[in-house]
């Protein structure tokens, strides 16, 4: 049951605030006047070029594919600025989503390699990641964050605009470009555990006319962790140039290179119903265990703009992405609930992937009513290779454990993986605008999809000739309704469905059909003080359909008799209560559950998924020198695996901040400190899935920086 006496407390809140606004604003254009047509009508690149700051942001990208303001679109969307990412000196894309928007964990260590969501209580299980970077799949990752420039979180069912994809949303991060002023900077990180960080930020025309700008992010990191033999090594480096030799004309080319060398962290094990009573900065991973990730991408984007009305937008990726790892895995824990049995694991996965979008976007009048239409079709396409060897290891003791029995010299390839899929899909959507305060969203998708995969036991080669290739083509339909009650309070209704594949054959030999979401959505959204404020208010009802279960007539394999629902509150508030006070809010009720299924697992609680969940941050500027702030991140009890066998205690972690930035001539000096888990309290972040993979919080944590600006 939602939490009825909160529901009100926020609606409150909301019409309240609308109230204050009402009082303090003076008359103006109302909604939809012509004066504010047109502002939300001007031809704007989907990639902002010059930096934001403050903690609210009016428009948003990820939720239509146009620069269209938050408050008119009828789907939950936010956005974390960069202001965000410089005052909690985020040190991962999930460290800069966490405590930022309700609904989002983001997950890492516990036995992962990639950085993982948890949105609307469903985290990725397709191994493709919830990331997107410029609004184009990324594939799995260990994300830097040198050149992001904002975050924007979509939350619900995306597929009509982004074809496959998890149904509780997606993470979409924009990259920074070249500025048309000369900026340069340079920053120095220190913190305890060892950590060390050095980046650069520099950007400049290179010519008098600003046709051709550049920008360069490079950060090098070398970190040890509260945690065992846990450490890492980062060399990273992301040059971008743009060439805009009209004002109808702008082309960007980027290159990524990132080499990381690090210990995977498989987290601790399960005794009973809790995390085995253990010290937190005990690692049970042994051996000279390694892995190397080095990523090459290359990408390019341009825009014509062919009047100021319509505009053609085309971007491409293409990725390559290595990872060549040695590790201990834990399989079990012994009846003694003491000995962990263990694999040890050597692979190197190679991953290729290339990804190609084509949006025309244009506004026109028709009938009174105004049009905001968007068509495009995309391309996927990703190729896996990964020679691999599991074998039994030596067991340890958690409790009193012996190091340096491993020996993965030893090791041989004994299996082979290969997996190679296309997507494409062709799509539309209409924004409309009738009467100027009611905005009516449209669209729909057709996909066409491809893939296969298979284990060899001999080759890589004799695995991709063998593979049965699965092909399934899906529509997915999407609406939404919002009205503007006020100039600083719209409601709104929205309705969307979407797909995933089902890689695996029933027991007749046929292919499964794709997963499938639907969601009801219905809000409130506000903007006042000019915007300097803004919040909103979601319930939501999401069904996951054609979830694969045992098929109970034919053991060993499964049938697609699966279901889980999620239900849920949803609110948000951030930008300046304040000329000195700016705030994060948020709080976020979810119920996800198995609704059917053949392996038992009805009416169990989803992983990692609290029920309750909030944070509160409030920063506040003293004068234009001295800054300082403080927050609170606060998450109830979750279950840590689908059997619902264990789970993970509730908590609420407080950080603080203290930042002084003094002119020198023209330039700029920061100096700041960031103290996480200021109580030190001891806590379980997330787990992966498993009994065996709880990840530990980090203790009480101090990272200082330096940062000249020119």
């Amino acid at each position: 049951m939602l939490p009825h006496p909160l529901l009100a407390t926020t609606i409150g809140l909301l019409l309240t605030l609308n109230a204050a606004q009402a009082e303090e604003q003076p008359a103006g254009a109302p909604a939809g006047s012509a004066e504010q047509e047109t502002a939300s009508q001007l031809p704007a690149l989907t990639v902002s070029a010059s930096p934001m700051s403050g903690y609210s942001v009016p428009n948003a990208s990820t939720a239509t594919k146009t620069d269209t303001p938050i408050m008119e679109t009828p789907v939950s969307v936010q956005v974390i600025p960069q202001q965000v990412l410089q005052d909690t000196q985020a040190r991962s894309l999930p460290d800069a989503v966490n405590g930022k928007v309700s609904g989002v964990l983001g997950r890492t260590g516990g036995g992962f390699l990639y950085d993982n969501f948890v949105i609307r209580g469903f985290s990725d299980t397709s191994g493709f990641g919830t990331a997107y970077r410029n609004g184009l799949i990324n594939r799995q990752d260990i994300y830097d964050v040198s050149n992001i420039e904002r975050i924007e979180i979509l939350k619900g069912p995306a597929s009509v605009l982004y074809g496959r994809i998890e149904p509780g949303g997606m993470v979409n991060y924009v990259t920074k470009r070249p500025l048309d002023e000369p900026y340069y900077a340079i920053q120095q990180q220190i913190g305890n555990y060892h950590q060390q960080r050095t980046s650069l930020d520099l950007t400049s025309p290179v010519d008098d006319d600003h046709t051709l700008l550049y920008r360069l992010n490079a950060a090098y990191q070398n970190n040890e962790s509260f945690r065992d033999f846990v450490a890492s090594e980062r060399t990273f480096i992301a040059p971008v140039v743009a060439w805009r030799p009209n004002a109808h004309f702008e082309a960007n080319v980027e290159l990524e290179y990132k080499r990381d060398r690090f210990q995977a962290d498989m987290g601790i094990p399960a005794v009973g119903d809790r995390p085995a009573p253990i010290p937190i900065k005990r690692s049970l991973t042994d051996g000279p265990g390694r892995q190397f990730l080095e990523e090459l991408l290359i990408a390019y984007d341009w825009t014509w703009r062919l009047n100021d009305n319509w505009k053609v937008t085309q971007r491409f990726h293409w990725r390559d992405w290595t990872l060549d790892h040695r590790q201990t895995l834990p399989r079990g824990l012994a009846v003694d609930n003491r000995t962990l049995d263990r694999w040890q694991h050597e692979a190197s996965q190679k991953i290729k992937t290339q990804v190609a979008s084509l949006d025309i976007n244009g506004h026109f009048e028709l009938l009174g009513t105004h049009h905001n239409l968007l068509i495009g079709i995309d391309d996927f396409r990703s190729e896996t290779r990964s020679p691999s060897n599991f074998s039994p290891a030596p067991s340890i003791d958690i409790y009193n454990p012996i190091y340096g029995q491993i020996d993965f010299d030893s090791l041989s390839d004994n299996g082979y993986f290969y997996r190679k899929q296309r997507w494409n899909g062709i799509y539309i959507q209409d924004q409309i605008t009738l009467g100027g305060r009611l905005h009516l969203l449209l669209g729909g998708r057709y996909d066409w999809t491809k893939s296969g995969q298979n284990f060899s036991p001999t080759s890589v080669g004799d695995a991709k000739s063998n593979r049965d290739d699965l092909t399934n083509n899906q529509f997915s339909p999407r609406a939404g309704l919002l009205y503007e009650l006020t100039d600083a309070l719209s409601t709104y209704a929205s309705y969307s469905k979407s797909f995933g594949i089902n890689n695996s054959l029933a027991a007749d030999g046929s292919t499964f059909d794709p997963e499938q979401a639907e969601q009801y959505e219905i809000g409130l959204k506000g903007g006042w003080f000019d915007r300097r404020l803004t919040g909103s208010l979601a319930l939501f009802e999401l069904t996951r359909d054609n979830l694969r279960t045992a098929d109970l007539s034919n053991p060993g394999f499964q049938v697609l008799a699966g279901k889980a629902k999620s239900t849920g509150l949803e609110f948000d508030l951030a930008g300046q209560l304040t000329d000195h006070l700016k705030l994060l809010a948020t709080y976020a009720y979810t119920n996800v559950r198995y609704t059917r299924n053949n392996d038992g697992l009805e009416g169990n609680r989803f992983e990692n998924a609290p029920r309750h969940q909030g944070s509160l941050w409030a920063n506040y500027q003293l004068n234009a020198e001295l800054n300082g702030a403080l927050g609170v991140i606060a998450l109830g009890k979750r279950k840590g695996d689908r059997a619902n066998s264990f789970q993970l205690p509730g908590y609420g972690r407080v950080d603080a901040m203290i930042s002084y930035a003094p002119r020198l001539g023209p330039s700029r000096m920061r100096l700041q400190l960031n103290i996480y888990n200021l109580l030190d309290k001891k806590y379980y972040a997330n787990s992966g899935g498993s009994r065996w993979n709880i990840m530990p919080g980090a203790p009480r944590s101090i990272l200082g920086s330096v940062r000249f600006e020119f």
